[in-house]
């Protein structure tokens, strides 16, 4: 069985379906404060996300507790969600750098 991903789901939708996902995720996103809300927001487990990792439960456990972390680990735990990592560089109201993908 091939393993398709959520973006890859997403991606093969029409562009105002695509666009209308990611309103809602933008919104679900500024709601959540923490990896934890966002996780149980999305109807993910910590369960799931270690077994999309290759990890144990309690290292998602762990890693959603912190409050430091690298950018690829988190990276990692973002995409487990079926999202993607966006990193805004801002001085003032104006962006100086975005990096989609790392």
């Amino acid at each position: 069985m091939k393993d398709i991903t959520l973006n890859k789901v997403i991606k093969s939708l029409p562009k105002k379906r695509q666009q209308s996902i990611q309103v809602k995720a933008n919104a679900l996103i500024k709601q959540y404060k923490s990896l934890q809300e966002l996780r149980k927001a999305l109807g993910i487990t910590q369960e799931e996300i270690a077994n999309h990792q290759g990890v144990k439960q309690v290292n998602i456990s762990n890693l959603e507790r912190r409050t430091d972390m690298h950018i690829s680990t988190l990276r990692k735990y973002v995409e487990a969600l079926g999202c993607e990592l966006e990193i805004n560089i801002r001085m003032g109201n104006e962006t100086i750098v975005k990096i989609e993908t790392l």
